[in-house]
């Protein structure tokens, strides 16, 4: 793509936003924003119990760099249906380049917050699912 499709990118998802909305029965609700960029997003994230994804939506509001850039995150880790850990694995800096650094400019964090937030859903996930393991262990 070339900076114009990636701004258009950006844009679509900005106005469209994919999976927008609150999960009900979510096991984990992950807010996360940063007032130097004045943007807020919630993560909604359901494990299937097997290290997969059932589901997963957001909401929020901010600029256009830090909306459109969770619309696409969450629309990748729902369409490529990836794991929990292949959501660890994911690169900031690969994610980046793929929105543009052209388009995002100095705006990093804008970019990143949508999956910084989403990561930090999959640890808290991950967390109480061994907090649960464990208390029936030792139950």
């Amino acid at each position: 793509m070339d900076r114009k499709q990636r701004v258009a990118f950006l844009v679509d998802h900005f106005g469209n936003p994919r999976h927008k909305g609150v999960l009900e029965g979510a096991d984990v609700q992950m807010p996360g924003g940063s007032p130097e960029c004045g943007g807020s997003v919630v993560v909604y994230l359901k494990g299937d119990g097997n290290g997969g994804i059932k589901g997963l939506a957001w909401t929020g509001h901010g600029d256009t760099i830090s909306m459109g850039a969770t619309s696409a995150i969450v629309e990748r880790v729902r369409n490529e249906d990836l794991t929990l850990q292949e959501v660890l694995d994911l690169d900031y800096e690969r994610f980046v380049d793929s929105l543009g650094r052209d388009v995002i400019g100095s705006r990093t964090r804008n970019a990143t917050l949508g999956l910084s937030t989403l990561k930090n859903a999959v640890r808290k996930y991950q967390r109480d699912r061994r907090a649960q393991t464990e208390e029936r262990a030792t139950a």
